[in-house]
């Protein structure tokens, strides 16, 4: 999937700028990615509005209690920088799934297959020696609507199935011809030395008067066309291992071949796309386990609509987050709506999303009328990206960020590159 996901964050720096520059008011919040509402990281880590330098991902019931309890903490502890997502489905062995038994789930499944659960903790950093306040979170997703997959990759998928039964055939094939061509060099050696010896019969026989050497070497001429029949069938077998590998090379690198083509497809499903997540966020005064508070909780969702044949796209989505840390503790509301389309090699996109702060801080500046604080504001933006090549992005961005608090409205416009830097590097289990 192209990495879109970086350009709001590209177009926002003017904001942030323009933010940083009025410093007489209380901040509003800072202009947020609008495909970041997507959570392509854990949602825990959304909760604590942090970010983590691995996340573990255990696919096993023992890998999954392992990190748990290295996860703990010492002490009784919280550990700072924690984070964990696995999907209770997939910790024990499973029959195989084929691409139109997961494409096709249906909402019970979807739900047992997708639904993931995450963890995260994190400490600030202090300059004091004093004991650090800790927070931690944990939070479920999963998918409602999945989608279909495009044709092309279905065909693609059809492709190598019938191939990978066609490999398993010609593979047993072998095998029966391996097994059968086996004593092959040894039956040469012997009918080698049947030839000899009847060789040496005949000559001893015609040139000598003794007849009683007719009867080994009617025996040994037996022996010797029974030789030749196993040799023979022993070769015909041979060929035909020889031949099965030939076959099976050549399915090997079709395969290889569909495979390339099938990860140059667009992998992501086409149709409807629905993802609800949910979660909810502690805080542990001095970082002890054992005293503890609730913090915040988190909602998202997030339908999503992509054309089959036009690369039309459509992304809504919908989050609430109470007890921000970053915004002083408001409670934060996000609506909004992107749409897409390809262009070439490229895409073009705009965006708009409403956004409304309410509540009463937890610290920072009072509000305006010293009791509950409200502001509503809105932003959109034009965005269009283009591949240079690799991992390398051309991105241009125009628009209105959110309002200040002066009544100004900082304008993005941005052109730049995308270097795909950042991703959160993933630690596989042993399986």
């Amino acid at each position: 999937m192209r990495p879109r996901w970086l350009i709001p964050l590209v177009a926002a720096t003017p904001a942030l700028l323009g933010a940083q520059e009025s410093a007489r008011e209380p901040v509003l919040p800072q202009a947020v990615s609008l495909e970041t509402f997507r959570l392509s990281g854990p949602p825990a880590l959304a909760l604590l509005g942090s970010s983590a330098a691995s996340v573990a991902r255990p696919n096993t019931p023992r890998d999954l209690i392992a990190s748990l309890v290295s996860g703990a903490g010492a002490n009784g502890i919280v550990p700072d920088g924690y984070a964990l997502e696995t999907a209770p489905f997939w910790l024990v062995r499973r029959r195989a799934m084929t691409l139109a038994e997961y494409h096709e789930a249906s909402i019970g499944q979807l739900i047992r297959q997708f639904t993931a659960i995450s963890v995260a903790t994190s400490r600030p950093s202090s300059r004091s020696d004093a004991p650090r306040d800790a927070r931690a979170s944990i939070a479920i997703r999963t998918l409602l609507a999945n989608g279909r997959p495009s044709p092309r990759l279905r065909a693609i998928g059809d492709s190598m199935r019938i191939a990978q039964l066609d490999y398993i055939s010609r593979f047993r094939r072998w095998e029966d011809a391996g097994a059968a061509s086996s004593g092959l060099d040894g039956a040469r050696r012997r009918l080698e030395q049947q030839e000899e010896l009847l060789s040496s019969l005949f000559i001893r026989v015609l040139a000598g008067p003794e007849t009683s050497l007719r009867d080994s070497t009617i025996r040994t001429l037996a022996r010797r066309d029974s030789l030749r029949a196993f040799v023979a069938s022993r070769q015909s077998a041979a060929d035909r291992e020889l031949a099965a590998a030939g076959d099976l090379d050549r399915i090997e690198a079709r395969l290889e071949t569909l495979a390339k083509r099938f990860a140059a497809e667009e992998l992501e499903p086409h149709g409807l796309i629905l993802e609800i997540a949910a979660g909810g966020r502690a805080l542990f005064e001095e970082g002890q386990w054992g005293r503890q508070r609730t913090d915040g909780l988190g909602i998202w969702l997030t339908p999503m609509y992509r054309s089959r044949t036009s690369g039309f796209e459509l992304i809504g989505v919908s989050r609430y987050l109470s007890g921000v840390k970053d915004y002083d503790g408001h409670d934060l509301l996000d609506i909004g709506l992107r749409a897409g389309i390809d262009a070439g090699k490229g895409s073009f996109s705009a965006e708009h999303v409403w956004r409304s702060l309410h509540g009463s801080p937890m610290s920072g500046p009072a509000s305006p009328a010293g009791g509950e604080y409200r502001s509503r504001t809105t932003r959109w933006a034009v965005l269009l990206d283009y591949p240079l090549g690799g991992k390398l992005w051309a991105v241009a961005s125009f628009g209105s960020d959110y309002r200040l608090p002066d009544g100004a409205r900082p304008v993005i416009a941005t052109i730049g590159l995308n270097l795909g830097l950042g991703a959160i590097e993933i630690i596989p289990s042993r399986r």
